[in-house]
């Protein structure tokens, strides 16, 4: 039997987090900003497409005439993240003591459809759980709640038109029900009911601003996860294109498109076999 999923759509998540930055009074400096971003993510290989949002306030608190002073803040917000699995809603704080350390704390609430692959329970972590496994499997996922605990660690430099940046998630996974094991479907990993994650990835980027206000990223990437109870790895090698726009589309401001691609290094279901992702997002400043 499944469990008992509250009746809230993603649109009601967004208006929420609209309520949530118009209930903010912005002072109309430059140190205050409450913003609104918003992406649309496909992926292949798993397929699957997911839209994210984040509502933030931010607060910068110090400004510097040394680059690795300059630019400080503190930031509040909530975000959500919605896929034909799961929705997630939380909150989370950001601080930036220094210009190459970005800190961040979040809470994600998770509310499982019971389809896609949604809570889907195993056994033993020795199963197969790539994609023929899920599709022979439907009709079994289970409908619930679960809860995420995340810490974030982002290391950044850059030197003339190179980007080095190293991401470190560090997470703790609730899930209902008895399991033992549950499929996570945002890194297609087994989990226990109760289980932690690490992850990390490495950026290597080169720079472009063509001079008319589009500014291109792109380089080499990383991407290691680790989860403890059930001792699976995952780990793709691939290359990241990103751009953004300082013109605005409408009302959305700096319009951005990426495209990362990869091969899985270490996977159980997919050792050697190409990955995709594509994004398109903007921004809603107020």
């Amino acid at each position: 039997m499944g469990y008992p999923v509250y009746q809230f759509s993603v649109s009601n998540i967004l208006l929420v987090i609209l309520l949530f930055a118009h209930s903010v009074v912005v002072s109309a400096d430059d140190d205050t900003h409450t913003r609104l971003e918003v992406d649309l993510v496909g992926l292949y290989n798993p397929l699957g497409i997911s839209l994210a949002a984040r509502a933030y306030h931010r607060q910068v608190y110090h400004q510097d005439d040394s680059p690795l002073w300059d630019g400080l803040y503190w930031q509040s917000g909530g975000q959500l993240a919605a896929n034909p699995a799961y929705q997630r809603g939380g909150v989370h704080f950001e601080w930036l003591p220094v210009a190459v350390m970005q800190m961040r704390a979040q809470y994600d609430r998770y509310c499982f459809t019971g389809s896609n692959g949604s809570l889907l329970a195993f056994d033993s972590t020795d199963k197969r759980f790539g994609d023929d496994e899920i599709e022979a499997r439907e009709g079994e996922e289970q409908s619930g709640y679960g809860n995420r605990y995340l810490f974030n660690l982002t290391l950044r430099a850059k030197f003339g038109n190179v980007i080095i940046r190293n991401v470190t998630d560090m997470a703790k996974y609730e899930f209902p029900g008895e399991g033992p094991y549950y499929l996570e479907r945002e890194y297609e990993l087994l989990m226990a009911t109760t289980d932690y994650l690490f992850s990390n990835q490495f950026y290597l980027m080169f720079e472009n601003k063509d001079g008319k206000g589009k500014t291109t990223y792109f380089g080499p990437y990383y991407d290691y996860v680790k989860v403890r109870e059930t001792e699976l790895l995952r780990e793709r090698l691939g290359v990241t294109w990103y751009q953004e726009r300082d013109k605005a589309f409408g009302i959305l401001q700096k319009p951005r498109w990426y495209l990362q691609s990869g091969v899985y290094l270490t996977e159980r279901n997919r050792q050697d076999e190409f990955y995709l992702i594509l994004g398109i997002g903007g921004d809603f400043e107020f």
